[in-house]
């Protein structure tokens, strides 16, 4: 008999609690795909590197249960022990962002997504796709950096159980009052200096709030390096709608400022010089000098903090590289 590792997060947060949920995967597991089922609950000491210390590695499926940062950390750990074992995905996550590019997940409410994803881990078929690595972590999704980047971490789970995706486009609508920052890219061994409010280096093209690149790909051994450089209220605008509205049209078609190419490794860094302001810094500024006749201090470049997949990984300065076919993942039929 076949067997197969659930590794699931207890508190995932589209997730009302396990035992409402796991007990019928096991069933389902057990009687319609012949699977003898191990499971494992994920702690806060678990990392990728500890990962299958007590279960091993004997298995014929492993299955990560969680959202997103639970995916992450069982495909590091499947790719760091060089496995070539297919892995499932139940998403119970809030973006759900690799599940969502591989078409395991939905926003349907006519949908169950446990079940839907439980059916395509017995009917679908194995693929290897590319993760990227941030400093050492691992990614199925994105890295990031700059305010925007910031609005993937901002919103509190609270807000993210009951707003959804919308939490994460309310809080990019935030950044209007966040100035950009001066960051030095070496892409593939060109170096530039640019002054973004965001830059992403994406695997996937849909990072569930809107599309970020039509290029992207999990299956070219590339990355795609993406610079949002708003300069006025209608870039702002744009983004903001854009990212509200979930669009699925890409960035790359619209006015506002916005670069696009593809790499294999790049390196960021944060350049400490003064800030220039923001649309409402420079507007509030503008009147309080008006009114008291005094400049506005200089806003200068502390630090800036790195993201992975939504979740807050580190400071800058971020190595980013891509790993081809790092690992095979179970998608629907002809993904």
């Amino acid at each position: 008999m076949r067997k197969v590792l659930i590794i699931y997060n207890p508190t995932a947060g589209s997730a009302s609690g396990p035992e409402l949920w796991l007990g019928a995967c096991i069933h389902k597991l057990c009687n319609s795909g012949g699977y003898i089922v191990t499971t494992l609950s994920t702690r806060v000491e678990t990392t990728a590197d500890n990962l299958f210390e007590s279960t091993g590695t004997d298995f014929d499926c492993i299955v990560a249960a969680g959202g997103d940062g639970t995916v992450r950390m069982v495909l590091h750990g499947v790719s760091n022990c060089k496995l070539d074992i297919p892995v499932g995905i139940i998403p119970l996550g809030t973006g759900n962002l690799l599940a969502r590019n591989l078409r395991i997940f939905e926003e349907n409410l006519l949908i169950d997504p446990i079940e839907k994803a439980i059916d395509i881990i017995l009917k679908g078929s194995s693929v290897k796709i590319d993760l990227g690595s941030m400093n050492g972590h691992y990614f199925a999704a994105a890295a990031g950096c700059g305010p925007l980047s910031d609005a993937l971490i901002t919103p509190h789970r609270r807000d993210k159980e009951n707003w959804k995706m919308l939490a994460y486009a309310g809080s990019m609508m935030q950044t209007l009052a966040e100035p950009p920052m001066h960051f030095n890219v070496t892409a593939d061994g060109e170096n530039f200096h640019v002054t973004a409010s965001g830059i992403f280096i994406t695997n996937i093209a849909d990072l569930g709030v809107g599309m970020l690149s039509e290029t992207a790909s999990m299956h070219d051994g590339l990355l795609d390096l993406c610079i949002l450089a708003p300069k006025e209220f209608t870039d702002f605008v744009h983004y903001g709608f854009h990212f509200a509205a979930g669009s699925a049209t890409p960035l790359t078609g619209g006015k506002a400022p916005y670069y696009l190419k593809k790499v294999r490794e790049v390196e960021i860094d944060l350049v400490k010089k003064r800030r220039p302001l923001s649309f409402l810094q420079r507007e509030f500024n503008a009147l309080k000098y008006t009114l008291s006749g005094k400049r506005p201090k200089a806003i200068h470049s502390g630090t800036a903090q790195a993201m992975i997949d939504g979740d807050a990984c580190g400071q800058l300065p971020m190595t980013v590289k891509v790993i081809p076919d790092a690992v095979r993942v179970i998608c629907p039929l002809g993904n």
